[in-house]
């Protein structure tokens, strides 16, 4: 199995099919003795699509992860794949389609991961078929034919990211909140504060299921001290989370076990927008916590 990368620049060119459509110009592509298979295209608003595609050795199936990244926002389609050395073609439903066949060059190049290590001599080929993807309530739209890929990014997939732990504890100045939702809408709120003066940062996900595609939408956002307020001793607190989350929500824990998070707190998800995250089916906590190096 070959691992094959295409990735596209900011200032990828394009040339209009119609419309509507256009093709990006991605630079060059990697084929190492991997598995994965990686494509990442920018469209003309800089939202870029990425790709990553897994074969499992012992059942010969295939699983593509399509993601679609904005600044605070984030949304990743999980869906079968068939794969080649060569190829890969995947079914996103209604939302998109993916055929592309690598034609090499026979010219290389040489390409080396973000974190370093030994360099790659890579064909600087193409890609050729259809790419197209359509998001829902239409934030996003891509159409292309042809690409040119890129060694680097499928390279750095292992690098290791910053370090990070998040820990609780009574002797720890911070807090955390956690508002989840179990049943239709499957989603998580976090708001987390180092200290009372410190920043707050929100993020918020919720994981749908369409069949054999599965769907995980994501946001974060850091924001001033003043938009999460917390007492734990007491047991309340309240958000108000700058956009994407629109609306404020107050925590109040109860007698046992109980809590209630109430408010008209919502979120805007790529491709679903307006998700309330608040009402009597919500479960909510509150605890003193502290995270680094985030």
């Amino acid at each position: 199995m070959a691992w094959t990368s295409l990735l596209a620049s900011d200032g990828c060119s394009r040339r209009r099919r119609s419309s509507r459509s256009h093709v990006c110009r991605l630079s060059p592509c990697c084929r190492i003795g991997a598995s994965p298979t990686w494509l990442r295209i920018a469209r003309q608003q800089r939202l870029p699509l990425s790709l990553m595609a897994f074969q499992n050795p012992r059942t010969g199936r295939g699983a593509a992860f399509l993601v679609v990244r904005s600044r605070h926002a984030s949304v990743l389609y999980v869906a079968p794949a068939s794969i080649s050395p060569t190829s890969i073609e995947a079914y996103f439903g209604a939302i998109g389609r993916v055929d592309v066949d690598f034609v090499p060059s026979g010219r290389s190049r040489t390409e080396r991961s973000i974190c370093g290590g030994t360099p790659v001599s890579v064909d600087s080929g193409r890609y050729e078929g259809s790419i197209d993807f359509e998001g829902e309530e239409g934030y996003s739209e891509v159409h292309a034919d042809s690409a040119r890929g890129e060694a680097k990014m499928a390279l750095s997939v292992l690098c290791a990211g910053r370090p990070s732990w998040e820990g609780t504890g009574s002797g720890l100045p911070g807090a955390r909140l956690i508002a989840r939702h179990r049943g239709d809408r499957r989603f998580e709120f976090r708001a987390m504060k180092n200290g009372p003066d410190r920043p707050a940062r929100f993020t918020a996900s919720i994981s749908e299921n369409r069949g054999e595609l599965e769907i995980l939408r994501s946001v974060e956002i850091a924001a001033a001290p003043g938009s999460f307020d917390f007492d734990v001793p007491s047991g309340v607190a309240r958000v108000s989370p700058p956009r994407p989350f629109a609306g404020e929500a107050t925590y109040q824990r109860g007698s046992g076990k109980s809590a209630s998070w109430q408010g008209n707190l919502s979120v805007d998800f790529p491709g679903r927008a307006d998700l309330r995250l608040t009402g009597s089916d919500t479960r909510a906590s509150l605890v003193r916590a502290a995270v680094a190096g985030s």
